[in-house]
């Protein structure tokens, strides 16, 4: 049975949520995913991966912007809300108005397996087969 330092995770833990603290966008991410990756306890691994939710969204958001911008992109060209639900795997309208009247970009609670509040099927989310209100299709 392997033994781990549990002080040992809990200061690094507490370290990556730190630096995540002091960054944005993709980072705050990859910083977040490797605390929750090492925290042991599983109420403070809950919170790490909803903070890793929520700063994924966000930085989905920062994202959309950019593109629409067209940073970063060939010849500067800016993109279309209809690609960014390409890739996101949204419904153009859905991506607009997240990104107009939002802070984050996220998949609609039947995308991620929740219905009514209560759990769905049982299957994973995946980025085909969105409807036009972004609702999962089969």
């Amino acid at each position: 049975m392997t033994t781990y330092d549990v002080d040992m995770f809990a200061a690094e833990v507490e370290h990556l949520v730190q630096q995540a603290d002091q960054v944005q966008g993709a980072d705050r991410v990859e910083l977040l995913a490797r605390a929750a990756s090492r925290a042991i306890d599983p109420l403070r691994r809950i919170e790490l991966l909803m903070l890793v939710a929520d700063a994924a969204g966000r930085a989905a958001h920062e994202a959309a912007g950019a593109a629409r911008q067209g940073a970063g992109r060939p010849e500067s060209a800016p993109v279309t809300y209809e690609q960014i639900g390409a890739a996101a795997g949204l419904s153009r309208d859905v991506v607009y108005r997240q990104h107009t009247h939002g802070a984050a970009l996220s998949w609609p609670a039947a995308r991620r397996g929740v219905c009514n509040g209560r759990t769905g099927s049982g299957r994973k989310a995946s980025p085909a087969g969105t409807g036009e209100g972004g609702e999962a299709t089969t």
